[in-house]
Parts: C-alpha cells; structure tokens; sequence
C-alpha cells in the first residue's frame, strides 16, 4: 500500500507539472485588449501585470489541487475516476487563472478588443 500511495503522488505531481506547463508553455490568447488613451506598450504591462496574478492564481489552485489528490486520490483510483477527477481539477485551475486575469484587465480598463 506504501507503493500505491507514492505512485499517486508521483503520477499526480506528474499531471499538474503537465498542466503548469503547457499553461505557460501556450502561446498567448488571440484576445486583443484595448483601453482609450492606451499605447501598445502600457497594454503590454497591464497584460503582462495580469498574467502574473492568473499564473499565481493558478500555482495556488494547482497546490490545493494537489491535496485534494493527495487524500481523495487513492478513492479516485479504486473507484476508477481518478483521471477524470484530475481533468476537472485542472480544468477548474485553468478556469481560474483565466478568470483572474480577465477580471484585471477589466479592473484596469481594457476592453476585449475586435
């Protein structure tokens, strides 16, 4: 049962390590952001601001993801919905980070953009 319990973790730490990944690895939303009186480079502060509160956001849930793995990942397992269950997870931490970084754009004053 040792083993079991290590291999999750290993696999989990696996699995958000992809996750982070690829999130940084992506290349940057086609979404154009525009605000009044804004050249391109305060646009390119303000996003750059914004991702790193949305990657912060992410590290956070990502680490809570983790010990939610950590305790319910060995019923996840048995119950054979722990791949599912991670998806969801992850799902919800990249929604997360999503919503946060919109939310500071729009609390800067941009506006998505055509």
């Amino acid at each position: 049962m040792i083993g079991t319990g290590f291999g999750l973790s290993l696999r989990a730490a696996a699995v958000l390590g992809c996750l982070v990944l690829t999130v940084c690895a992506a290349p940057p939303p086609t979404t154009r952001w525009v605000k009044t009186g804004s050249d391109d480079a305060a646009t390119a502060r303000a996003v750059q601001a914004c991702r790193a509160q949305a990657d912060a956001a992410l590290n956070t849930q990502m680490g809570i993801n983790q010990d939610i793995t950590a305790t319910l990942g060995g019923n996840w397992q048995r119950s054979s919905t722990l791949g599912i269950q991670s998806e969801s997870l992850n799902r919800s931490a990249a929604g997360a980070a999503d919503q946060t970084f919109n939310s500071c754009m729009l609390a800067k004053g941009f506006v998505k953009g055509s």
